[in-house]
């Protein structure tokens, strides 16, 4: 009877030592999961800025000043008699335009091009008719 009883007693001391070790394993998994995926959470910021294309306050600012100029000439257009674009000294520019270089490729009654430029002279934003 006591050869029977002794695999039953030594039973929850081979588990204890089991269970302890299984949980061990298992809390050092924990950490290295935990540890991959703080890796992937910083490398996925890393990659979403560098997908992100760095807009700049002036090539805002200048693109808000090309679209307003550009809604300006097609205001004035659509309300000519004769569908035409306004002559320079007509043109009244937008208050957004303002501190804004803009150079004009060319501006006749029938189309028009223009950029705006930044402080370096190199071009931010550019429009032209559909003409």
């Amino acid at each position: 009877m006591t050869i029977r009883l002794l695999p039953l007693l030594l039973l929850p001391v081979l588990t204890a030592c089991q269970d302890t070790q299984a949980r061990a394993q298992n809390a050092e998994l924990t950490r290295r999961v935990a540890a991959l995926e703080a890796q992937l959470q910083v490398l996925r910021a890393a990659q979403a800025r560098a997908d992100r294309p760095t807009v700049s306050e002036a090539q805002l600012s200048a693109q808000n000043c090309a679209n307003d100029l550009t809604r300006t000439l097609e205001t004035y257009r659509e309300n000519s008699i004769d569908r035409r674009y306004p002559a320079p000294a007509q043109l009244e520019v937008p208050d957004t335009c303002v501190a804004q270089r803009i150079n004009w490729l060319s501006l006749n009654a029938r189309a028009y091009t223009f950029t705006v430029s930044g402080p370096d002279g190199r071009p931010l934003a550019r429009q032209s008719s559909g003409s």
